[in-house]
């Protein structure tokens, strides 16, 4: 063992004593031999180290055959593999080597065999087409007798190109291979695509491409259509400037017969139209579109379209969720897709359960005649840019309204009712999950509306404006302060809730626009008190979304924790601006000093 006292130079160690010329000979004797001993610990040290890393290898190697996932049977396993893949955060994931269905085939043999004996995990194909490169510039166009400058010259524009076929072929075979791994199960599209026929991507290169783009394209849209007995849900977004010449004719060529399992659709396909239309050649969706005939559809999402409502094929009695984006935006006169449109259109689908409306700017409260719309089942309402006023609701039948969303009214503000607080008085007493503008309502109003939410547990309050309003000169304030937030707290005499209070079930709020720090703790201090103490007529307040317009000068969730508020179960998400410095840095290397 080791001594390091042992040395006969120990009284003289951590002192200024200078070793007289006898003892500097001894001194380095006893240092020469000490480093010999640490040179033949250091190799054992080594030589110890390997042996360790080889035994920890040994251990999780052999601990490996005891994982408990080793032993699932192969359905479990492939279940997992499954779940994964669905996950949301999964559900936009493009087909590249970083897929999750990819990852889980390259583990180990095992896993590898299973993924790809699992059609589930390949039957989802997002595809997002690249643009197709622009046309080159005048000047910069190769012609059959172009010389060596001009060729150097357009390399760039070749490059381009050829990379975006390169892609283009890349996703052609990754489909190839989705769908074969898929096997016979039903699939789920994702297809987004802009036209290469449209102005500016005409002309290219001479010799760049090995085909058109057009023809790249279409043979790709080929792949896709011929598989469509399988589709069971697809999303298309197309863009193009015209029809006749189109690369996705083929997917407006398809019937009702080629689609036997799609069960959702979401459409959205934008050709230009001239002006004038005579109804007879418009563009798709029209009354030729094929897939919205599908047999099983029950939910539809339908992009701007020319064609009227009631001329397309659409099994409107079957569906169960609907999304319209409204009419395109023309200026030769074409209707807008206002209130009484609406109104034909819900009283054509008896069996809604969720339903999304855009309505077009021009959307009047005029013209609404017909019967009772009656929608038993309907549970969830959304309606943009304009609500209609007591007309329409007056025709409604809304059992079973259970959430509403009027998130950008860009009405008029009135300084009486709005057309959103006769909705809340309507139905505000079944509501229990509501998403609001405040921008046209006044602070009063917005009470009023808070008054009529009995049951609301969630409550979005947004604050949104058109570009197209600023100049009328719309009033910018917004109604939501801490004066209104205090109207929703909860107040507290002789350690009892006093008087009526806003929305006593809420749970859930979110601001996306708001000034009060101070009012916003006071609320959830407040409000999580009132339930902590045995009062259930007001709910607990669990989670709270806020945007601030003003930097953060409070920390709330520290200053409730030091009110004594339980914040355990609270989700708090709170955002402000960012702090812009009044001094500029100063440049490197210049202290500021003169």
């Amino acid at each position: 063992m080791f001594d390091p006292a042992c040395t006969p130079f120990l009284e003289h160690l951590d002192t200024n004593y200078a070793p007289s010329d006898d003892e500097v000979p001894e001194i380095r004797s006893l240092i020469q031999e000490n480093d010999e001993a640490l040179a033949e610990l250091i190799a054992q040290i080594k030589a110890l180290e390997v042996v360790q890393t080889a035994r920890i290898c040994f251990r999780e190697r052999h601990s490996a055959l005891l994982s408990p996932i080793k032993s699932l049977p192969g359905d479990i396993l492939s279940a997992l593999f499954v779940a994964i893949v669905a996950h949301p955060s999964q559900r936009h994931a493009r087909m590249t080597s970083s897929h999750p269905a990819v990852i889980l085939s390259h583990v180990c043999r095992r896993w590898r065999q299973l993924a790809l004996s699992t059609p589930t995990l390949w039957n989802k194909l997002t595809i997002h087409s690249p643009p197709t490169p622009t046309a080159p510039t005048p000047g910069n166009i190769l012609t059959p007798d172009a010389s060596r400058s001009l060729i150097i010259a357009q390399l760039p524009e070749v490059d381009r190109c050829r990379r975006w076929e390169r892609e283009l072929e890349l996703i052609k075979t990754t489909v190839h291979v989705w769908l074969k791994r898929s096997k016979g199960s039903d699939l789920f599209i994702q297809f987004q695509a802009a036209d290469p026929v449209a102005a500016g991507h005409r002309y290219h290169p001479q010799g760049a491409m090995k085909s058109p783009p057009a023809a790249t394209v279409s043979s790709l849209v080929d792949i896709i259509c011929n598989v469509s007995s399988r589709w069971k849900e697809a999303t298309i977004r197309l863009t193009g400037s015209g029809f006749e010449k189109s690369a996705f004719r083929r997917i407006f060529e398809l019937r009702e017969d080629d689609v036997p399992h799609l069960q959702r659709l979401a459409l959205s396909a934008t050709f230009a139209i001239a002006l004038g239309p005579t109804g007879d050649h418009l563009p798709p969706p029209n009354q030729d579109t094929g897939i919205l005939g599908a047999r099983l559809l029950s939910s539809l999402s339908l992009g701007p379209t020319f064609a009227a409502f009631n001329t397309l094929p659409v099994r409107w009695r079957q569906l169960t969720n609907l999304q319209i984006h409204g009419l395109p935006s023309i200026t030769n006169g074409a209707k807008a897709f206002g209130f009484s449109e609406a109104l034909a259109l819900l009283r054509a689908c008896p069996q809604l359960v969720a339903c999304d409306l855009t309505f077009n700017v021009g959307a009047s409260n005029g013209g609404m005649s017909g019967g009772r719309v009656s929608l038993p089942h309907l549970k969830s309402l959304t309606l943009r840019h304009f609500v209609p006023n007591h007309d329409f609701i007056a025709l409604l039948f809304l059992p079973s309204l259970k959430a509403l969303s009027l998130p950008n009214d860009l009405g008029p503000s009135s300084p009486g009712h709005s057309a959103t607080e006769a909705w809340l008085e309507a139905f505000g007493h079944q509501l229990t999950d509501v998403h609001l503008n405040a921008y046209n309502l006044t602070q009063s109003g917005l009470l009023r509306c808070m008054n009529l939410l009995l049951n609301v547990v969630s409550l979005r309050l947004a604050h949104n404006i058109a570009a197209l309003f600023l100049a009328a000169g719309v009033n910018l304030e917004t109604p939501l302060d801490g004066d209104f937030l205090r109207r929703l707290t909860p107040s507290f005499g002789e350690g009892n809730v006093e008087g009526w209070h806003c929305c006593p079930k809420l749970e859930a709020i979110e601001l996306p626009i708001f000034a009060g720090e101070e009012a916003l703790f006071q609320f959830i201090a407040q409000r999580r008190r009132a339930h902590s103490s045995g009062n259930l007529m007001i709910a607990r307040l669990r989670k709270v979304t806020v945007k601030f317009e003003t930097v953060k000068e409070l920390d709330i969730a520290n200053a409730l924790r030091e009110d004594g508020v339980d914040i355990s179960d609270l989700a708090l998400k709170l955002t402000y601006p960012l702090r812009i410095p009044l001094r500029q840095r100063a440049p490197f290397g210049d202290d500021g000093s003169d």
